[in-house]
């Protein structure tokens, strides 16, 4: 210990007689080591930290989503786990506990808090059956709205609350630090499972399920059971569902489908920083060469003194462990720094989140990258200096003797440095032209000068369609007369919005067999001035009136281009008829449209979607 205390003695005043050198070294060690420790971070919360539910291992997922009425098939015949279905996204008027409120959460079923093994900080959670007709009129709430709105009261549990019109008795509420994926949910309440409305049990409303390994039970198990599970769903559908649907199914662990596709980017990313943390060392390693050959005859006197090689090499070890500790400690308060910037600019929709900080071990991990990149741009310098050429190195005049060897050395180093460097701009180059063709894709409708807005009635509101559509004429009126404002018009599902709304459809002149799938097609609700305002072509007969808007006017719909082509080439669409496969009323197509992007700059329309119509 008194060797060590010489060392760090000397070291420290060898590093403040070179400033320039000190300076340079750490700042490079804290860019390398501070980028690698926030990058970390995420890695951390997002990928490696465990899930707060109670043995989170047994905790799967089967891909793909399912409507009710399979979820409810899987409830009853699935013996190598337990399942549960949430519909994330679920948006409720809340009336009678201050200002209106729209607020967002999920729509669960009754087993849902059951599966995933958890309990409500007040009252309950759901229950099984509770997910049933005339028995799902609660609500669960999250602990910050409890907060907000509820002001803490811990007697809220036995409440009733209007929610889109309808009264829901407050039942339970949730632990703060409850969450499941990215969503924040407001509220958590039954799904409607009501097999008699056929539309929404079997052909809207699909949803993710997750489920619980049963005792004794293993992933694969439970993969080859839901192979043969979805073939029996398939023929469970009212209509030909496609052979395609759920064929590559397989039950992945909880966690692992949380993450999704953020896994493989937060590891890249972690790679291209650590590449800088690289190129860090080797700079600093280049110069700790340079600086070793300029005391080289310090080292000589050293070592005619009687210095052995392991005392001048610790020595100088020491003087790199001391550089590679305080980078490290800048490197750590750069990511103090520069993670809550970094938490803000990601996606808000990333998986965890939250969950993302600097812990004990991200701490365990910066403090170890700091000590060993010391070491490791240090410890070359250290053996070619340990070992001086005494009569070179003493020569008068003589302040610097480089040895071949170190030549190479350095000479390998910045190669190295250049080449990681062309990697990473190669990368960043790629990165930089998709970005480029991303924005210079026309999504099929104009975006400049356009400004959107929710407005949000209740469901119970509309039930009346003529209360509903004049309300909406007269919201669009009082907007027209803004001086601002030079067109205005509805839609139920923004372009872009990544959001989907869809139904299994039958086409007029276009046959198919039964036993043949449903094509599904993408629908979109607007009002009469919804192309001329987002700038969408009519490439074939009309748009929509005012008079399609009525209720009872006949029932008319536009379709695209790409769907005309696609159900009716060589053939004018115009006059042909659609319907939902499990209605009667057909619906006549007045018209064409050019094609848009309606989910998203990548694509027109998910993989699974055939086309795409409007509806006034």
């Amino acid at each position: 210990m008194s060797g060590l205390g010489q060392d760090l003695q000397y070291a420290l005043r060898q590093l403040r007689k070179n400033p320039g050198f000190t300076v340079v070294v750490i700042i490079t060690l804290s860019l390398g080591v501070g980028g690698n420790t926030a990058i970390f971070s995420l890695v951390n919360g997002v990928l490696l930290r465990p899930l707060e539910f109670p043995e989170e291992n047994h905790l799967v997922q089967p891909t793909g989503s399912y409507p009710q009425g399979a979820l409810v098939a899987m409830r009853t015949s699935l013996r190598s786990m337990n399942v549960a279905g949430y519909r994330d996204g679920e948006e409720m008027n809340l009336i009678g506990a201050g200002e209106p409120t729209r607020l967002s959460g999920m729509a669960v079923s009754g087993n849902f808090f059951s599966v995933l093994g958890v309990r409500a900080e007040l009252g309950r959670t759901l229950q099984d059956g509770e997910d049933q007709p005339g028995k799902d009129n609660l609500v669960i709430l999250s602990h910050s709205l409890w907060q907000r709105l509820f002001g803490s009261n811990p007697n809220v549990v036995g409440h009733s609350i209007a929610m889109e019109g309808v009264d829901r008795e407050i039942v339970g509420v949730m632990p703060a630090d409850f969450q499941l994926g990215s969503s924040k949910p407001e509220f958590w309440v039954p799904l409607h499972l009501e097999p008699s409305a056929v539309g929404t049990y079997w052909g809207g409303g699909f949803m993710p399920v997750l489920g619980r390994l049963r005792s004794g039970v293993t992933v694969e198990e439970a993969n080859a059971e839901m192979r043969v599970q979805v073939v029996q769903l398939r023929r469970m559908f009212p209509w030909r569902m496609p052979d395609a649907l759920w064929a590559s199914v397989s039950v992945i662990p909880l966690r692992e489908s949380i993450v999704g596709d953020v896994k493989t980017k937060l590891l890249l990313l972690l790679g291209a920083i650590s590449l800088v943390l690289v190129i860090a060392c080797a700079n600093v390693a280049n110069l700790m060469i340079e600086r070793a050959a300029v005391r080289q005859k310090e080292m000589a006197v050293r070592a005619a003194l009687g210095a052995g090689r392991w005392r001048v090499g610790r020595q100088l070890l020491t003087e790199s462990a001391l550089l590679g500790i305080v980078g490290g400690t800048g490197g750590l308060l750069l990511a103090l720094l520069t993670l809550p910037w970094l938490k803000a600019i990601l996606p808000a929709e990333t998986p965890r989140l939250a969950t993302v900080a600097i812990d004990l071990r991200v701490l365990t991990l910066t403090a170890a990258v700091g000590l060993f990149t010391g070491v490791l741009f240090g410890i070359v310098p250290a053996f070619h200096a340990a070992r001086p050429d005494l009569t070179e190195a003493l020569k008068a005049g003589r302040q610097r003797s480089m040895t071949r060897s170190g030549d190479r050395l350095r000479n390998a180093l910045a190669v190295a440095e250049l080449s990681l460097a062309v990697v990473l701009m190669v990368d960043a180059g790629l990165l930089v032209r998709s970005l480029w063709e991303l924005t210079h894709v026309h999504p099929g409708l104009e975006t400049e000068s356009i400004l959107t807005a929710r407005v949000t009635p209740n469901e119970s509101f509309c039930r009346n369609s003529s209360r509903c559509l004049n309300f909406y004429d007269d919201l669009l009126r009082r907007i027209r007369t803004q001086p601002a404002v030079k067109d205005v018009a509805i839609v139920n599902v923004l372009p872009l919005s990544g959001r989907i709304n869809e139904f299994a459809a039958d086409l007029e002149d276009h046959p198919r067999d039964p036993s043949d799938p449903a094509p599904v097609l993408f629908e979109s609700i607007v009002s009469s001035d919804y192309f001329r305002t987002a700038g969408i072509p009519i490439v074939r007969g009309r748009e929509f009136t005012s008079d399609d808007m009525e209720p009872r006017a006949t029932p008319v719909a536009l379709v695209t281009a790409a769907t005309a082509r696609r159900y009716w080439p060589n053939q004018d669409p115009v006059g042909k008829r659609v319907k939902r496969v499990w209605d009667k009323g057909w619906v006549t197509i007045i018209g064409v449209t050019g094609d848009v992007n309606e989910f998203s700059l990548a694509s027109r329309l998910p993989g699974f979607v055939d086309g795409a119509v409007y509806r006034p």
